[in-house]
């Protein structure tokens, strides 16, 4: 994350100002209503916070880098071999015992489609190298590594980048960069002109196309890759350990650029299974500055990007979104255990179609921001609107700070445990995710995840862990899909679709009313799920609890799914279902809120030593304001 300063700054929400003090005091206020018992309402117990350098990778992401091998050319190419202790730039290069010296030697080749440049593993290569030329879709140029040892290592401490691309079609992997991609203000240019474009450790440049990233580390640089092409594809590797880039003054401000991952210049880009592991650096006047990815710049519209199954942790951010228009972008089964924001906004950009689906998002740092946020600097931009994003099937675990706080965009079927911010959406719920391991960075959704199950459809054909996206009644909210699909035995609820009963009081049977609301059945009124008949609560305005509940029989030791199918009147923020015991003792339960259409929802219990419970829907009335809502369909059935 940077400021650019070229005008007066108009800032809001940018890291320690006094709108993140608000962002702070908002998050201090209730998340949801608490658990409901029969007569007295008890706040659940919180989760603990997760460790601040524990967050397991999953291990699908990240460089896989090799320890030995030597590359084959493509079509008619040669390989070209580079050795920085014995090489030699005058020779031939095509064998090892006519190796180049140096990464210069690499910018005056005449490099042909199916031509590899091969770096000794174990090498230090200091300086900075320029591939002028172009490959095909069958028959790309290559620069990677042979020999054994560690990967080689591209370094230039005072330098702009280690690796420029030039042409099209070319392919990078199992190299390592590390210390370098720094610039000053010598120039008084700030952060313009050529050293902002080329300060990338890989460099990709307009008009080049079509160049693919994968496989490489960048450790100590101050941005790992920047490309201005179209078409590129970055996938696979490893940033970690980034450091500042410039700092200095800018058009008279004193401000910082770098501790960025990858910075994204133009469209059709690919961002997908890379590791980024703090991203961040402390070197700057704002306190912290970096971030995992950026879209940026003036120079080209940035549309049809996809940024998915990336995992980060310790960066300063996620994504910011700068200086430019960009349309049809997605973040998709991502895993972001970050500072700050998860998208932020500043208002030079003119954003649309960008869509958040299905990422697992912890912030646990104690920095009190917004995850959504749009930042005012530099120049007014447009007013945000519906169109800039959709956010969906996430999964928010905030310790600190809001989901949403600038503008409410659309939300739905996402999992909040913190504050939302905003009403909740459709399907939206409030509850513990119940990670395996939340103090140990296991974001796997545990045995009794409320997140089963209660997602839209996958987004992705497989989760950030290369499974199954669609596995059991539906898909599971966030970055990871549960793959067991159980086989649900008889339904322990009598009469769960409230067919057979006429009439519903706080002593009937099989279901009961419960709490001071009115309630009662829709005896085929046509507002039924299905068949013909229905439970209903409604409110006039009071704030009172009412809802349906029945107790059943069930076995000790053993995991029944609940799921229950709900439709309000759209106003409801508080709503509640889940299983308790015959005590009271909450076994598991979920908030939601408004159900224009009839969703369902399911829940995974474990009564434990329970032999009976009592499982209930229904709400919070409001005040001031009529509301209603529907039950039907409702099941409880043994699963394991």
């Amino acid at each position: 994350m940077h400021v650019r300063a070229d005008a007066p700054r108009r800032i809001r929400h940018l890291r320690n100002t006094a709108a993140g003090l608000i962002v702070a005091v908002l998050a201090t206020l209730p998340a949801t209503v608490p658990a409901h018992a029969d007569t007295t309402t008890t706040p659940r117990k919180a989760a603990p916070a997760p460790s601040l350098a524990a967050a397991v990778a999953p291990p699908t992401t990240g460089a896989r880098l090799q320890t030995s091998g030597n590359p084959t050319p493509l079509g008619t190419g040669k390989v070209y071999y580079l050795d920085a202790q014995s090489g030699n730039d005058t020779a031939a290069g095509t064998t090892t015992a006519t190796a180049w010296k140096t990464l210069g030697r690499i910018t005056t080749a005449s490099l042909a489609p199916g031509d590899v440049v091969a770096l000794r593993r174990g090498q230090t290569f200091t300086g900075s190298a320029t591939v002028n030329g172009s490959g095909t879709a069958a028959t790309p140029i290559a620069v990677t590594a042979f020999g054994t040892g560690a990967a080689p290592t591209l370094s230039n401490p005072t330098g702009w980048n280690m690796l420029q691309l030039a042409g099209t079609y070319i392919d990078v992997s199992q190299l390592r960069f590390a210390n370098g991609v720094v610039f000053d203000n010598a120039d008084g240019q700030g952060i313009t002109g050529p050293k902002y474009k080329l300060s990338g450790a890989i460099a990709v440049t307009d008009p080049a196309t079509s160049a693919h990233l994968h496989d490489n580390e960048f450790t100590q640089v101050g941005i790992g890759v920047k490309t201005y092409a179209t078409g590129t594809r970055i996938d696979h590797n490893s940033f970690h350990d980034l450091k500042i880039a410039f700092r200095g003054v800018d058009s008279g401000t004193e401000t910082s650029y770098g501790a960025v991952g990858v910075s994204i210049n133009n469209s059709d880009a690919q961002v997908s299974y890379n590791q980024f592991v703090n991203c961040r650096s402390t070197d700057s006047p704002y306190g912290a500055d970096g971030g995992a990815v950026e879209i940026e710049g003036f120079d080209h519209d940035k549309n049809n990007i996809t940024i998915d199954h990336n995992f980060s942790s310790g960066s300063q951010g996620f994504l910011e979104v700068t200086e430019t228009h960009s349309s049809d972008v997605s973040l998709l089964y991502n895993i972001s255990d970050d500072y700050q924001q998860f998208v932020a906004f500043d208002t030079t950009t003119t954003p649309s179609g960008y869509k958040v689906d299905h990422n697992t998002v912890v912030r646990a740092r104690g920095d009190n921001q917004t995850q959504f946020a749009i930042y005012f600097y530099r120049e007014e931009g447009p007013p945000a609107a519906d169109s800039w994003l959709s956010i969906t099937n996430n999964i928010f675990y905030l310790t600190s700070g809001v989901v949403l706080y600038d503008y409410n965009w659309p939300h739905q079927h996402n999992l909040v445990h913190g504050a939302l911010g905003y009403s909740p959406g459709v399907g939206d719920l409030a509850a513990d995710p119940q990670f395996t391991n939340t103090s140990g960075g296991d974001y796997r959704p545990g045995p009794t995840s409320p997140a089963k199950d209660n997602g839209t459809a996958a987004t992705a054909t497989t989760d950030i862990y290369g499974n199954n996206s669609s596995v059991g009644l539906g898909t599971d909210i966030g970055a990871v899909e549960a793959q067991s699909a159980p086989a649900a035995g008889a339904n322990a609820v009598t009469d769960g679709g409230f067919e057979q009963q006429t009439a519903l009081t706080a002593t009937s049977t099989p279901w009961a009313g419960d709490g001071s609301l009115p309630y009662g059945l829709d005896l085929a009124q046509g507002k039924a799920h299905t068949g013909q008949d229905n439970a209903w609560i409604s409110s006039n305005g009071t704030t009172d609890w009412g809802g349906v509940k029945q107790t059943v029989g069930v076995t000790a030791g053993a995991t029944y799914r609940l799921t229950v199918w709900v439709r309000n009147s759209g106003n409801i923020d508080h709503a509640w279902l889940g299983a308790k015991t015959t005590t009271g003792t909450v076994v598991n339960e979920i908030s939601h809120g408004t159900s224009p259409g009839w969703n369902r929802y399911v829940l995974t219990v474990k009564p434990g030593t329970a032999t009976q419970l009592s499982v209930y829907a229904g709400y919070y009335g409001p005040s001031g304001v009529s509301t209603w809502q529907t039950v039907d369909d409702v099941t409880l059935q043994k699963i394991g």
